[in-house]
């Protein structure tokens, strides 16, 4: 059966391991988000990299979405060339290569990068003078997740007012809640429109991801105060995830970056959201049963990814259709189940996994298959599945 056979059959024919996602969920979950923000004032700039399907991104514009955040830079330059825009670069570019492929998207949308150093924002001025096209940046701070961005307000500013000087504009301030990223505004090739940050480390129950995400508000208040007084633009505070999605209000932040909130997923079905939520699901088949106690489902790294259980958690992903079972071992192509005290499990049987981080997972496969009560409507092809660069 090819990818478009399985339109118009059932979910249960479909060949396994299978990526499926339930269009009803994944809509209520997209509409669920865009509401939040709507509500709330906030421009809601979904990650690309989750899905990276055009069909996911085209509903979520459809939602209200204003602009889209990607990883890399191949990935921006898909999706503008699929008629995404504007685009937020969250991730360190580096290299004349990238740089180049960045001033040719700026040149088809607006774009935004973050950036954390000089050297990086050096590189790109040059590839946008070259191209005659602009950007504007997001000066990234460490929000506590160790990982990139400035430490702090100070080191912030001086960031900002570097870029400022050396891509040959001034800086204009202005600009409100909700700003939605419209291209470089100043007389240079960059200008500096805001902060960023990913508050990645902020997880827990409510009361701790409200505590924790107070500490991150604090850091992007101190920052964007010191460029006020500086006379450096701080229209746009960007920030969030779908772990503090719907506490983003809370905060200063202008936008929000949340991606895996389309499908969910072990880690982040909690909190605000729920299990029932998760719309991604591994689609697998029993495939022995030979070891007493155990089923094997032809479901493994390659296909679920190697993503570990989350913090609370034990196994390689949620074995949905099969309470009690648990995924204990995870090989290449072998997911190994121990089953539950008394209960049997037949080779042939098909189960539904729901795994440990939609992402990795929906990066290891060519397309999704789109089901809605049960029934392939679509099926949709990730364009930038494995774009690493």
């Amino acid at each position: 059966m090819t990818a478009a056979d399985a339109i118009g059959r059932h979910v249960l024919e479909l060949e396994t391991p299978a990526l499926v996602v339930d269009l009803d969920l994944l809509e209520a979950n997209i509409a669920r988000a865009a509401a939040y923000a709507e509500l709330r004032g906030l421009a809601l700039w979904p990650h690309l990299k989750t899905h990276k399907t055009v069909e996911v991104a085209a509903r979520q514009r459809a939602a209200g979405a204003v602009g889209f955040t990607v990883a890399k830079s191949r990935e921006a330059e898909l999706f503008a060339a699929a008629g995404f825009g504007p685009l937020l670069l969250h991730y360190p570019a580096w290299g004349e290569e990238k740089w180049r492929r960045l001033a040719e998207v700026a040149g088809q949308v607006p774009l935004t990068v973050a950036l954390d150093g000089l050297g990086a924002a050096e590189g790109l001025a040059r590839a946008l003078r070259a191209r005659g096209t602009r950007a504007d940046v997001l000066v990234e701070l460490d929000a506590g997740m160790g990982r990139t961005g400035v430490a702090d307000a100070h080191e912030a500013l001086a960031l900002a007012q570097a870029i400022e000087r050396i891509a040959g504009g001034g800086a204009a301030a202005g600009g409100g809640r909700g700003a939605t990223g419209s291209g470089a505004t100043g007389g240079g090739v960059l200008h500096v429109a805001g902060i960023s940050c990913y508050p990645g480390h902020v997880r827990g129950t409510l009361d701790q991801v409200r505590a924790r995400l107070a500490e991150v508000d604090a850091l992007l208040c101190a920052t964007r105060d010191a460029f006020t007084r500086a006379g450096i633009d701080c229209a746009r505070i960007s920030g969030g995830s779908t772990a503090t999605l719907q506490l983003s209000h809370e905060t200063c932040m202008t936008e929000v970056r949340a991606g895996n909130y389309v499908f969910l997923d072990r880690s982040e079905a909690r909190g605000g959201w729920s299990a029932a939520d998760a719309a991604l699901r591994v689609h697998a088949a029993v495939v022995s049963t030979a070891v007493p106690g155990r089923m094997v489902l032809d479901a493994g790294a390659k296909t679920l990814s190697e993503a570990g259980p989350p913090a609370g958690l034990t196994g390689w992903a949620q074995v949905a259709t099969a309470p009690g079972a648990e995924v204990v071992a995870l090989n290449e192509e072998h997911a190994v189940c121990v089953l539950p005290q008394g209960a049997t499990a037949r080779v042939g049987d098909r189960h539904e996994l729901v795994p440990n981080h939609a992402c990795t997972c929906a990066n290891l496969h060519p397309f999704l298959y789109a089901a809605r009560g049960g029934v392939v409507e679509e099926v949709w092809p990730l364009i930038a599945r494995g774009e690493v660069r």
